[in-house]
């Protein structure tokens, strides 16, 4: 398991990739400060996609997320019924902040 605590480090791990499945956690925060690279990592995925399976774990769309999406062959989305109603009551702010994340392992 690898993290990436940037967008630049995230990159180099898709352009690094020698697996048939990769899993990766979106986290919109990598984009804040650099809002092109969202077009830049897509484009990294779809590269790697060529040799791997990419599967996005992401708790609910963002812009960014949504960015990305454009780049995709194919897009498969899970929603929790329950939870999306529930989201829509909620601000963008407060779903960030409650955010869960993978632990790491080593």
């Amino acid at each position: 398991m690898r993290r990436a605590f940037t967008s630049v480090q995230l990159r180099t791990i898709l352009e690094e990739n020698h697996h048939p499945f990769l899993v990766v956690e979106h986290n919109p925060m990598l984009y804040e400060r650099a809002r092109d690279m969202a077009g830049r990592i897509a484009q990294t995925m779809k590269e790697a996609s060529r040799e791997a399976t990419i599967l996005i774990y992401a708790p609910l769309l963002d812009r960014h997320l949504e960015a990305m999406a454009e780049f995709a062959d194919r897009i498969f989305c899970f929603y929790d019924m329950q939870g999306s109603e529930l989201r829509q009551h909620r601000s963008i702010s407060e779903e960030l902040a409650s955010q869960t994340t993978w632990e790491a392992f080593s």
